[in-house]
């Protein structure tokens, strides 16, 4: 029996061979949130006939059904961090390496999630047929590194028996005070927090007769959509001329962890979107820089490189 509360939930994914078929979860990682959601549309026929003073139960039906939600954990220096990116990013799917964007199509996973009940009983959610909609990584100021994956699934159920989680020993987390920005490839030492969100632009809503309500696989249904925003110092007006003149920009977030782990974010051409610096009171002055990510046709618009540890 588990402790009869969050403590004793779990979160493990698995790469599907057959979309929406549902395997075995084997990569563990230690979550902060979810609320992954049963989503089920309902339809109720009006059925007029004399006396009936109420929609007939029978003729409530439900006509398709998916799942979604988030995810929310901190980064780990090792485990299934890699998996995860991998999702997210598209393409091949690897336990550490470099990423680059791809195509989601033909790589689904199950997540399940184990969900304690008062008196310790443990209820596995699995989801199939699952891709990452959108996804954010982000550190703010003093604290530790975040994602948050929202998940997309075809298939939803509590049948399924419960994985025995399993995690890596000794696994830390990247955080603030590994953390570094550069600009241009020149480090800056101004920036108080970062954060990068990604929308794959699925689209989810392929459903068609003679699919009993399931939909068909999700896939790419238009530019992906990368934008950031980041609190800097006013300690000079690099970042508001680029501002001015719209002037094309490469940023990089990396952490540098404990036993030779990292993970790096570069952003290879963005365009700022603002800040310009205003005298608000008698208070320093920090810029609200927010940024959108283009393709410069040269290099990969987004590239991480996640290094495990040891």
């Amino acid at each position: 029996m588990a402790i009869g509360s969050g403590i004793g939930a779990s979160l493990g994914f698995a790469t599907e061979t057959t979309f929406n078929t549902a395997v075995t979860v084997t990569n563990f990682v230690e979550m902060n949130s979810e609320n992954i959601q049963y989503n089920k549309k309902v339809a109720v026929g009006m059925g007029l006939r004399a006396g009936g003073l109420l929609p007939r139960s029978q003729r409530r039906v439900v006509t398709t059904h998916d799942a979604s939600g988030d995810i929310m954990l901190d980064l780990p220096t090792k485990g299934g961090l890699g998996y995860l990116l991998s999702y997210a990013m598209g393409g091949t799917v690897q336990a550490s390496g470099t990423y680059t964007l791809g195509d989601v199509y033909g790589h689904s996973f199950t997540t399940q999630i184990g969900v304690p009940q008062y008196g310790g009983t443990v209820t596995p959610k699995t989801i199939s047929g699952c891709k990452v909609s959108s996804w954010e990584l982000s550190v703010a100021n003093g604290g530790i590194a975040t994602g948050k994956f929202t998940i997309d699934g075809a298939g939803f159920t509590t049948a399924t028996s419960l994985a025995t989680p399993s995690y890596p020993a000794g696994a830390s987390v990247f955080h603030f005070a590994q953390g570094a920005v550069t600009v241009d490839g020149t480090a800056v030492a101004n920036v108080k927090d970062f954060t990068l969100t990604v929308d794959n632009v699925i689209k989810n809503d392929r459903y068609n007769l003679g699919a009993s309500g399931v939909k068909a696989e999700q896939l790419i249904n238009g530019f992906r959509i990368i934008t950031g925003k980041a609190t800097v110092e006013f300690t000079d007006a690099t970042l508001v001329n680029k501002y001015i003149n719209d002037t094309e920009t490469a940023l990089a977030l990396t952490f540098s962890g404990q036993n030779s782990s990292s993970l790096s974010i570069t952003v290879s051409a963005v365009k700022l979107d603002a800040d310009t610096p205003n005298v608000q009171g008698p208070g320093v002055i920090d810029l609200a820089v927010t940024f959108t990510a283009y393709d410069n046709g040269s290099a990969a618009p987004l590239t991480i490189v996640y290094t495990p540890e040891a």
